[in-house]
């Protein structure tokens, strides 16, 4: 437990602490809080938004996270100058350690191959990472190599200096073949693992923008999926879970009434709906390009074709896109 008094006036409880603990990231610091780790003047204090004031005695329950070393993992670099690179990550690959998950990470791959990059970031075990890929999701990624690079990268996602772009395959008949969905999203009220667009807990504005490529059918149809709609989607907001949670929510499409879960996708897909399409063994889900303003002005663009696990589904399903 370490202990503090305030000194002057602080808006907010959580950037209090990440003002007092530097190494430390934001995201960390608000889990903390919400599990009851901190409290003020000797009550526990759940949320970060709550203002702390001169003189109150703030106390933080702070486990450091265990450092990790490097491994030799590897890692398809499609884009690198001084300080940044863009990687190509593949499916089954964890971005950083994770409580109760023994497996090789891209942090642990990035700390092997480049020096210092330790030193870059908000806590050590999220050595360059900037933002994150699901486990089962593929396809390109910003890492910074730099400090500098990485504070610069961290505004750059808020101002809309880099653009992200999907290749997504979901269950049903998607009515509409270009739309935007804004349902904000949250926390969900009942399961830790899940973020939801109904009903959340804290809601954040999200935005996700799609464009419809091709509609496929499955060679058995069943009662449960008799047909498949393949997307482009362009993210405008970054929330955890974002595109499957937009896309399996009911309320994301007014002219349906239901929701288009993302192939393959066991968290927020039903369970009558799970894929049985030979050789997919993970959400159809793939990051295929990612466009990102430098601080001198210029752009860069980097794109990752389909693995071949998915162009494979798409081949067995006689699509035209095979080589998006």
């Amino acid at each position: 437990m370490q202990t503090f008094v305030v000194e002057k006036d602080q808006e907010r409880l959580d950037r209090f602490l990440a003002d007092s603990f530097k190494n430390v990231s934001r995201s960390r610091i608000q889990k903390d809080i919400e599990a009851g780790k901190v409290m003020v003047n000797g009550e526990t204090v759940l949320e970060g938004k709550v203002a702390v004031r001169v003189n109150d005695k703030v106390e933080y329950n702070y486990t450091a996270e265990e450092a990790i070393s490097g491994k030799d993992v590897e890692i398809k670099v499609i884009y690198e100058s001084a300080d940044i690179l863009i990687i190509d990550k593949p499916a089954g690959l964890v971005v950083h350690p994770a409580p109760g998950y023994k497996g090789p990470t891209l942090a642990e791959g990035l700390l092997y191959k480049y020096k210092d990059i330790n030193l870059v970031g908000e806590d050590e075990i999220r050595p360059g990472i900037v933002h994150r890929l699901d486990k089962d999701t593929s396809g390109v990624m910003l890492v910074a190599k730099t400090q500098k690079m990485f504070e610069y990268l961290k505004d750059a996602f808020l101002e809309r200096k880099v653009k992200k772009q999907y290749i997504a395959l979901v269950t049903g008949h998607i009515p509409s073949p270009h739309g935007f969905i804004s349902n904000p999203i949250g926390k969900h009220p009942t399961d830790f693992r899940k973020m939801t667009a109904i009903e959340p807990i804290d809601p954040k504005a999200s935005s996700t923008e799609y464009t419809v490529l091709e509609y496929l059918q499955p060679q058995t149809p069943t009662r449960v999926v008799d047909e498949y709609t393949l997307v482009r989607v362009n993210l405008h907001t970054g929330r955890t879970h974002q595109i499957r949670v937009h896309f399996s929510s009911k309320n994301s499409f007014e002219d349906s009434g239901k929701g288009f879960p993302i192939v393959g996708d066991n968290l927020y897909g039903p369970k009558a709906a799970k894929s049985s399409l030979p050789g997919l063994h993970r959400q159809f889900l793939h990051a295929s390009q990612i466009e990102v303003q430098l601080p001198d002005g210029t752009w860069i663009e980097a794109h990752s074709p389909l693995p071949e696990d998915l162009k494979t589904v798409l081949e067995n399903l006689n699509s035209k896109n095979t080589n998006l």
